[in-house]
């Protein structure tokens, strides 16, 4: 039976929105008393396992990526991949390291590029892109189903439904780029490989004017939800910029 895949995200409440990032900055602040006592902190061992996928597809997804997004969109997306392996260490998730990439490097090329842009959420419209292209390229239609939804939920915060490891993987990586969720489960020394490798010169500025020009244009789209509760303070806030 196909799969059902996401074809409309829209704009969550602000009662729901607050009440998820509430849950959300508990947890993360168990996870930084944990550590504080010793307990549950992570391993700097993942620094060698954070090279992207070296196969022929991979390599086709991020020279298209970087075609049609700028460098700051690019690197957003190799970090995000990069945070989702440590994190996928951190929580012991076996995934598959080519779907998250691919995830990973395209989840804003519909921010990013008027060209790949609609009028939706741009996490379905970049989506529905990729899902296009893999199937262009003759990729595994299942997996492309697999990265179709890693993209089009990676920033559904009140999204109560199962994720794939790869989709969970993607939201909890882009979730420490952008706002900095779960950053503690990284290791210092691993953090700072991959902001050296990828790093975050002007992120914040210019990922934030994509993200208002979106809220902007379309008040009903998802992320028009997150700027409306503080999207613009959380990405400024970021414990990454502080470390």
């Amino acid at each position: 039976m196909p799969r059902a895949l996401t074809t409309e995200l829209g704009r969550d409440s602000k009662a729901a929105l607050l009440f998820n990032f509430a849950r959300l900055g508990i947890r993360d602040k168990f996870y930084d008393l944990r550590q504080s006592f010793g307990f549950g902190r992570p391993d700097r061992a993942v620094l060698d396992h954070l090279g992207v996928p070296d196969s022929a597809i991979a390599k086709e997804a991020t020279q298209w990526a970087a075609a049609i997004q700028p460098d700051f969109v690019q690197y957003h997306g190799l970090r995000s991949f990069a945070f989702g392996v440590a994190l996928a260490d951190y929580h012991n998730v076996r995934f598959d390291r080519e779907v998250l990439h691919i995830a990973s490097i395209l989840h804003d090329i519909s921010l990013a590029s008027s060209e790949h842009d609609g009028p939706g959420s741009f996490e379905v419209e970049a989506a529905g892109c990729a899902h296009r292209w893999l199937g262009q390229q003759g990729y595994d239609p299942e997996k492309a189903d697999i990265i179709h939804e890693a993209m089009a939920l990676h920033s559904a915060v009140c999204h109560t439904g199962p994720r794939d490891p790869e989709g969970l993987l993607l939201h909890l990586g882009a979730g420490v780029d952008v706002v900095g969720m779960q950053v503690m489960n990284i290791h210092a020394d691993v953090r700072g490989k991959i902001l050296r490798d990828y790093p975050r010169t002007g992120f914040v500025r210019d990922f934030g004017k994509l993200v208002a020009d979106q809220a902007d244009r379309k008040p009903q789209c998802h992320i028009a939800g997150l700027v409306g509760v503080g999207f613009a303070k959380a990405l400024a806030s970021n414990r990454l910029d502080r470390a």
